[in-house]
């Protein structure tokens, strides 16, 4: 499934952007087996839509509306639904069925739905099995984590997006089983390293890229197994510790050019995929027949998915896991799903459609906020195995004569601005833009609670050992945006453990400035730079790097 010959295509127009994508004979046959209509919307649309149902870095102080106490919640208090505490959320104390209501066939589903998605208690984070982390969204497993959404099993982290098993690291974005790391990103089994870009195996190594096996190396690219080197050239001990304590002198912004500058003489690898076979996209590992698929694990036969792990013959996911299957337009959520559609954190919850935070729901559609066993519900409103079954394909119908059938939730529905959500951070809109799409937009506050003073960046010093203990009492002003930040305990030991310069730029602004060094979730079709084969990559033909085949990049390097 999903292989890629297109000699059986069509071309269809995208209701949103107006803009032309391919639907294959073998999409067809995924959407004829789990029964949806084709998608109106092109790949990119349906993920934007998608990704605006998740808020994982903005983050408020509210009161639990059943417990009374105080929580921080990744909702600001201006959407509709009471928001309860994870204590309160998953307790017996409260009943999603108590919100139930019939269907109204005279009015379209999705208004009926948004209705009781305003009256359904919301958990205030997502988190499972946490100790100290109240400041994580999206988070389990972990202890003495800040602000490290989408990860599981780190501990005494702040600021990691996608990563797990990670001990002392600040600063990093899709990180495996690393230690003792800053500011890198899509490394896995490094320790003690700082901007590294796409390592594996690495450590003691600062300013590398592409690197497999490398211990005690300076600004290089694209080495393997190599150990005292700068600019992949070889150096005695002395010499490279020499030359290292040199450039260690330098604006680390200067560092950063010069080292993105070299990087881009080394030839690249056109795709950064391990154990892969017949796959189009980044980032895969032990993946077959996945197409257009980025940062996926042990994934078959799967189309247009982000961030999934363990999933089969599924199209349209986004941060979705373990044990899928036959699996559509979801955001978020996972564990033993199959048969799931059009839904938001779904888990345990087969052959639904239509859900939104729903667990160990199975046989659901249109419901919200279920958080124990529970099966034949739609609308919250509980029926027996034939009630439901006979609701649900006259609900169909009739979704099918309002347009809505086959759909995902309208962005319009979300809990979330559309600034608050991840969709902003990947296809970023201007507020005129987002209220003009009947979208809501959040104005943020450029204020810190409880400063002594404020500090633009430019002004704080370049030595660690120069920097007071009262700067955990000042704001400090971002570089680049002027936002205000403030920096936490650990996170300055950390700086001063590893003799770290204090970041003038925000960490939103840092975390962006890192998933810049990794291209764009768009598939190119080009020519290996040095054997002329036709090949699939993330590199666009424009770029100025040398792009090699997976054949001709093994040569080089190994």
């Amino acid at each position: 499934m999903f292989g890629t010959d297109f000699s059986l295509l069509t071309m269809s127009d995208c209701k949103q952007c107006k803009s032309s994508f391919e639907i294959t004979d073998e999409d067809r046959k995924f959407y004829s087996k789990i029964d949806v209509p084709e998608p109106t919307l092109c790949p990119e649309c349906r993920l934007q839509r998608r990704l605006a149902w998740r808020n994982e870095s903005n983050l408020y102080s509210l009161k639990c509306d059943l417990c009374n106490k105080n929580m921080i919640t990744c909702y600001n208090g201006d959407y509709d639904s009471p928001v309860y505490c994870k204590e309160c959320w998953w307790s017996d104390n409260w009943d999603p069925r108590t919100y139930g209501r019939d269907f109204d066939f005279s009015r379209p589903f999705f208004e009926q739905y948004d209705e009781l998605l305003k009256v359904v208690p919301k958990m205030g984070q997502m988190q499972l099995q946490n100790e100290n982390c109240p400041y994580a969204n999206w988070l389990a497993y972990s202890k003495n984590v800040y602000m490290s959404p989408g990860s599981y099993f780190l501990e005494d982290c702040l600021y990691l997006w996608k990563s797990q098993r990670c001990k002392d690291v600040v600063d990093g974005n899709f990180l495996n089983e690393c230690e003792i790391m800053y500011s890198c990103i899509h490394c896995s089994n490094c320790y003690n390293g700082q901007f590294l870009n796409n390592c594996r195996n690495c450590s003691d190594s600062t300013y590398l890229s592409d690197c497999v096996g490398c211990k005690k190396c300076f600004m290089c690219s694209g080495l393997s197994g190599q150990k005292y080197c700068i600019k992949n050239h070889q150096l005695s001990k002395e010499d490279y510790e020499k030359q290292v304590e040199e450039y260690m002198k330098k604006n680390p912004q200067e560092l950063a050019t010069e080292f993105a500058e070299f990087n881009k003489t080394i030839p690249k690898k056109y795709q950064n995929n391990i154990a892969c076979e017949n796959s189009v996209g980044d980032y895969l590992q032990n993946c077959k027949n996945a197409q257009y698929c980025f940062d996926c694990f042990d994934i078959e036969d799967c189309k247009y998915l982000d961030n999934c792990v363990a999933v089969k013959d599924s199209i349209d996911l986004t941060d979705h896991d373990k044990d899928i299957e036959l699996c559509y337009e979801i955001m978020g959520g996972g564990e033993s799903n199959r048969e799931v559609k059009f839904s938001s954190c779904p888990v345990a919850s087969p052959f639904s459609e239509y859900l939104n935070s729903c667990f160990n729901l199975s046989n659901g559609f249109g419901c919200d906020g279920f958080h124990s066993k529970s099966k034949f519900c739609i609308l919250n409103k509980q029926y027996s195995e034939s009630e439901y079954k006979e609701m649900r394909l006259r609900i169909i119908k009739h979704m099918k004569g309002t347009g809505e059938w086959g759909e995902f939730f309208p962005i319009t529905l979300s809990p979330f601005a559309y600034n608050e959500s991840i969709a902003y951070e990947y296809f970023p809109l201007i507020n005129e833009e987002v209220l003009n799409r009947g979208c809501r937009w959040k104005d943020f506050e450029n204020k810190v609670k409880n400063i002594t003073k404020t500090i633009p960046a430019s002004r704080l010093p370049d030595n660690i050992n120069d920097v007071p203990d009262d700067i955990l009492n000042w704001a400090i002003e971002c570089e680049e945006t002027g936002r205000l930040f403030k920096l936490q305990p650990h996170e300055l030991k950390f700086y001063r453990r590893f003799n770290i310069p204090v970041p003038h730029f925000h960490p939103e602004v840092r975390h962006t400035k890192l998933n810049s060094l990794r291209n764009p979730r768009k598939i190119y079709k080009r020519k290996c730079d040095k054997c002329q084969c036709d090949i699939q990559t993330t590199y666009a033909p424009e770029r100025q790097e040398r792009i090699y085949c997976e054949s001709c990049y093994l040569k080089e390097v190994y």
